[in-house]
Order: C-alpha cells, then structure tokens, then sequence
C-alpha cells in the first residue's frame, strides 16, 4: 500500500484561513486505513523534512483566494512551486521542498496533490470558525479528498 500524508495547513486563529485545519480534524474523524497519516500545519516554518519523508503519495489542503483548484505534481515533472503559487499558507513551502529535494531527493513523496479551497477576500478577520460559504464548501472537498485517498 503506498504511505500517504495529508497535511491541513492555515492559522485556526484566522477564521477562513485555518480552513485546511478544519478540513484535517474532520478527515481524523473518518475512518481510515493505517496508511493515511492526517497531520496539522499552522506555521509554514514547522514543515519538516520528518513530516512528508517516507510517504509516497502528499495532500495538501489549503486557503486560496481565487477559484478553489486542485493541483498535481509528480516528482521530476515540472516545478512544484507552480502548484503552491496560489495557496495562502503552503505557498512558502516550495522552498523546503526545493532545498531538501537535492538532500532528500529519494525519499521525497512521489506525487503530490495541493487542494485548494477558496476564502473571501478578508484575510485580517480573527476568530475561531469558518464563514458560511466556506463552511458550504467543506463537504465537497472533504469527497474529492477521500476520492483522492482511495
């Protein structure tokens, strides 16, 4: 079975900006093989190599601005920071990834899959919770996730 990690990413502090965390939590409420990992980012700093090493298969879930998308790379296909240029919070690791490709470069994931998922355009509002559209939108993505997992 390949190893897969999804990491949420954003800020729970931030109302609509910690929507990849939100969308973590309620993934660990699904009942999953022991090959998917669900794990939280709300520093883009934290991201350590210990975090995505080993897995075969990466998702990540987070904020965007414009249309929510999903993403794929493959490694040795293309630039992965091409794929992280819209995200709020995983943008900044298109660097991690790039320093540690030439140390890591065999024990990186294979493919990655960013998801995307569009916010209002009020980024400074503080707060626990999501807004409604966002919250309308977390169970179509939570589907294409698990569609992706399996």
């Amino acid at each position: 079975m390949k190893k897969i990690k999804v990491i949420g990413c954003g800020n729970i502090l931030a109302f609509d900006e910690g929507v990849g965390i939100h969308i973590a939590r309620r993934l660990r409420s699904e009942i999953l093989p022991e090959w998917i990992k669900i794990e939280e980012l709300s520093n883009p700093g934290q991201m350590l190599p210990e975090l995505i090493i080993g897995s075969d298969k990466l998702l990540i879930i987070d904020a965007c601005r414009n249309e929510g998308f999903i993403r794929r790379y493959s490694r040795g296909n293309g630039d992965i920071s091409s794929i992280l240029t819209d995200t709020i919070h995983a943008v900044h690791l298109s660097s991690m990834f790039e320093l540690k490709d030439k140390k890591y470069a065999k024990k990186l994931p294979e493919e990655i899959v960013v998801f995307g998922v569009k916010i209002s355009g009020e980024t400074k509002k503080f707060g626990v919770g999501l807004s409604n559209e966002v919250f309308a939108s977390l169970d179509n993505t939570i589907n294409a996730i698990l569609q992706e997992l399996y």
